[in-house]
């Protein structure tokens, strides 16, 4: 027996909306990031200041005092502390200046490393909510949400620069002045088979993959 196509599409269930968090950047702060990545010849690393608003419209990025190589950033201690001791007076609630960890990658992938999950974890794990962003040297981005609602998840979300939300003209000098405040070049030997941290690193990353999506697709598991 035939069914015709118009009768076919009349039974066919319909598709079920699902709902997909977004990382939206404000034009400048977008700019900003960029700027920032392309001084310097190593990772840099920082934090979006949201807009209050929406936890995932960011605003600003700001950095720290760090150290930094071409494969690692490594915040200092007392200089975190001072961040949210300033965000906090200026009436910016942590949820705001402290959940969306931004780092860039000087090579052609914005996949995070085993460095950057474990680092994730540890530091974000008992955040209410908090987001891994990466920018890599040629554009390409990375955004994973995870939080701590009901059973918990986490999901790799989309990124977008939002050109409607208002934003200031660029202003590359005071960029450039934090760049040099903050990120200090740190040199380290890569003799891979003295240094056991490269050398675990360069094994894992033989078969690294992004666990969070689903390859072939588009589709990001949740």
């Amino acid at each position: 027996m035939f069914t015709s196509k118009k009768k076919r599409r009349a039974t066919r269930r319909p598709r079920r909306f699902r709902w997909r968090p977004t990382l939206r950047f404000n034009p400048a702060a977008w700019s900003k990031l960029v700027f920032l990545r392309d001084v310097g010849p190593t990772e840099i690393g920082g934090f979006a200041i949201s807009s209050a608003d929406d936890p995932l419209v960011v605003d600003d990025i700001e950095l720290i005092s760090q150290q930094c190589t071409a494969t690692s950033v490594s915040f200092d201690d007392e200089a975190v502390a001072d961040f949210v001791d300033e965000k906090l007076d200026q009436g910016i609630e942590l949820s705001r200046c402290l959940r969306i960890w931004v780092h860039t990658h000087p090579g052609e992938s914005a996949l995070p490393s085993p460095t950057d999950e474990a680092t994730f974890a540890r530091v974000f794990g008992r955040c209410d909510w908090a987001v891994m962003f990466i920018l890599d040297e040629e554009g390409g981005s990375y955004a994973r949400l995870r939080f701590a609602a009901g059973p918990g998840g986490r999901m790799r979300i989309p990124v977008a620069v939002d050109f409607s939300l208002p934003f200031l003209a660029s202003d590359q000098g005071r960029w450039l002045q934090q760049y040099e405040q903050c990120v200090h070049a740190r040199e380290r030997a890569f003799d891979f088979g003295r240094d056991p941290f490269y050398a675990e690193t360069l094994n894992g990353l033989s078969d690294w993959h992004d666990p969070y999506q689903l390859e072939g697709t588009d589709e990001f598991p949740f």
